[in-house]
C-alpha cells in the first residue's frame, strides 16, 4: 500500500492539488492502518476457521447472525456521526472533548433503550424456527450494539486527532484480543453452551477494549464534560447523507443474509456466511484503496485526473480480484475440507456463484469513494437502495429454489448493477467527461508492471 501511495503522490500518476493536505503524514498512517489491518484479518480468520470447526454450520450460523443483526442496528443508531466526528476535527477544528462528551452522553442514553428493547422484545425479533437465543445472549446483543457504536466513534476520533497509533490498535486489538482469549477458554465451556459462551467472551472483550481506550481518551484530552448543541446538531448534519448512502450499501450486502434467516435454516446460513466472509476478505483490499483515494479524491478539483488514477486502480483491483479467484478456485475445495470439515463443501460452490459479485463489489466500492469524494451526491443512495430492492425481491424468488446457492446468484446480480447503476449515472450527469476515460489501456498495464518491479526490487533491498 506504501508503494502504491507513492505512485499516486509521483510523477507516474501525479496531478495537480487545489489545496494542500492538512500535516497528516499519510504513507505513515496508511502504513499503520495496513499492519493492523493485516493482523485483523489474520486473527479473524483463526477465529472464523475455529468456530466453524468445532462449533458446526448450524451452531455458527447462529453466531454469525448475530453480528450480522448488530452490523445492520448500530449503524442506524448512529446515523453518520461517527464519520462526521472526523471531519470536523480536521475540517473545522472542533473541540474534541464537546464531540466526546456527546459520545458518551449518547452512549449512556442508547444503552438503556437497547437494553430495554431487547429485553422486552429481543426473542420475538431473533426467533427462528423453534430456536431461541438464550436471555443472558440477546440481552448482550443489546450490549454489544451500544458498545460497538462506542468503540467506532472513539477509533474517529483518534484519527480525527490524528493519533494514529491508538486507532490502528483499535483496529486490531477486538479481533486479536478475542482470539487470545477464545482459543484457550473454548474448551472450557460446557458442550452444550459453547456458542453461547463465545459470544459473551466476544461482547466481554470489546466491553473492556472500549474502557481501556475511555481512560486513555480522557487522558490524551485532558476531559471535562462540556455540551454543545450546534455542534452536535452540525454533526448530525454532515453525516446523514454518508449514512444513508452506507446504511444503503449495508442492507445491500447484507440483506442476502438476513432473509436466507428467515427462508432457510441456521446450517445454511453457517455455511453461507464462510464464503461471505472469503468475498468480504478480497473486499477489504479494496477498502483500504478507498480510503487513500478519499483523501486524495478529496484534495482534487479535476474529475479528468480523478478518473485517471482510478482507471489505474481498477488494474491494480483487478489483478487481485483474478488472483485470489483463482486461488480459491484452483485449491479451495481441499482446503476447506481440511480446515472446515467436509459438512463446509457448499461453501466452495457458493464462492463461485459468488464470482460475479466479487467483481461488482470491488469495482463498485472504488467508484462509489469517487463520487463520495464529489460531495456525497444523492445517487450514492439511490443506486444501492435500487440494487438491495432487487438483491431482495431475487432472494425470495431464488432462496425458497436454490438455497444458499440462490442467494449467492442475487448478490452477483445486484452488485454488478449497483456499480453499473453508479458508472451510467455519472457519465450521463457529467457530459463533459467520457466512459472511455475508464476503459484500462497498454500504459496503465505497463505502469503497473514497473510499479510491481520496483516494489520487487525494494522488498530485495536493492533501491
Amino acid at each position: 500500500m506504501g508503494m502504491l501511495w507513492e505512485w499516486v503522490q509521483a510523477g507516474h500518476w501525479a496531478v495537480g492539488r487545489n489545496k494542500p493536505m492538512t500535516q497528516i503524514n499519510l504513507k505513515r498512517n496508511i502504513a499503520f492502518s495496513t499492519s493492523s489491518q493485516i493482523i485483523t484479518m489474520g486473527a479473524s480468520f483463526v477465529v472464523n476457521w475455529f468456530l466453524a470447526r468445532y462449533l458446526g454450520p448450524e451452531q455458527r450460523g447462529q453466531y454469525v447472525y448475530l453480528f450480522t443483526v448488530n452490523y445492520v442496528v448500530w449503524m442506524l443508531l448512529d446515523l453518520g456521526v461517527s464519520k462526521s466526528m472526523m471531519f470536523s476535527l480536521q475540517h473545522d477544528n472542533a473541540d474534541p472533548k464537546k464531540l466526546y462528551s456527546y459520545a458518551l452522553g449518547f452512549f449512556g442514553l442508547s444503552l438503556l433503550v437497547s437494553v430495554g428493547f431487547f429485553h422486552f422484545f429481543g426473542s420475538r425479533v431473533l426467533g427462528q424456527q423453534g430456536y431461541s437465543y438464550a436471555p443472558q445472549v440477546v440481552l448482550a446483543l443489546g450490549v454489544y450494539i451500544v458498545t460497538f457504536q462506542m468503540f467506532t466513534r472513539q477509533k474517529f476520533i483518534f484519527i480525527g486527532l490524528n493519533h494514529i497509533k491508538d486507532y490502528a490498535a483499535l483496529n486490531m486489538l477486538p479481533s486479536l484480543g478475542f482470539m487470545l482469549v477464545l482459543l484457550p477458554l473454548f474448551w472450557v465451556f460446557p458442550l452444550a453452551y459453547r456458542m453461547e459462551a463465545s459470544y459473551l467472551l466476544n461482547v466481554c472483550t470489546i466491553l473492556l477494549i472500549v474502557l481501556i481506550y475511555h481512560f486513555r481518551l480522557v487522558k490524551k484530552l485532558n476531559f471535562r464534560f462540556l455540551w454543545d448543541w450546534a455542534l452536535i446538531l452540525r454533526s448530525y448534519g454532515l453525516g446523514f447523507k454518508a449514512f444513508l448512502s452506507e446504511y444503503m450499501m449495508i442492507l445491500m450486502t447484507r440483506m442476502d443474509i438476513l432473509i436466507l434467516k428467515r427462508l432457510g435454516s441456521f446450517a445454511q446460513l453457517g455455511i453461507y456466511t464462510l464464503a461471505i466472509n472469503f468475498l468480504d476478505m478480497i473486499n477489504i483490499m479494496a477498502n483500504m484503496i478507498g480510503i487513500v483515494l478519499l483523501n486524495k479524491f478529496s484534495a482534487l478539483n479535476d474529475d479528468a485526473a480523478s478518473l485517471a488514477i482510478l482507471r489505474k486502480i481498477f488494474v491494480v483491483m483487478l489483478a487481485f480480484d483474478l488472483i485470489c479467484i483463482t486461488g480459491m478456485v484452483a485449491i479451495g475445495l481441499p482446503v476447506i475440507r481440511i480446515l472446515y470439515g467436509a459438512e463446509y463443501i457448499d461453501a466452495w460452490w457458493t464462492f463461485l456463484y459468488l464470482i460475479p459479485a466479487i467483481i461488482g463489489l470491488t469495482l463498485g466500492g472504488l467508484f462509489n469513494t469517487f463520487l463520495w469524494s464529489k460531495g456525497f451526491p444523492i445517487f450514492t443512495i439511490i443506486a444501492p437502495a435500487v440494487a438491495t430492492l432487487v438483491k431482495a425481491i431475487l432472494s425470495y424468488f431464488l432462496i425458497p429454489i436454490y438455497g444458499m446457492f440462490g442467494a449467492a446468484i442475487s448478490s452477483s446480480i445486484a452488485y454488478l448493477l449497483w456499480f453499473i447503476l453508479l458508472v451510467s449515472w455519472y457519465f450521463v450527469a457529467h457530459k463533459q467527461q467520457k466512459i472511455n476515460q475508464l476503459l484500462i489501456c497498454k500504459e496503465d498495464v505497463t505502469q503497473i508492471k514497473d510499479m510491481l518491479v520496483a516494489l520487487k526490487a525494494k522488498a530485495l533491498g536493492r533501491v
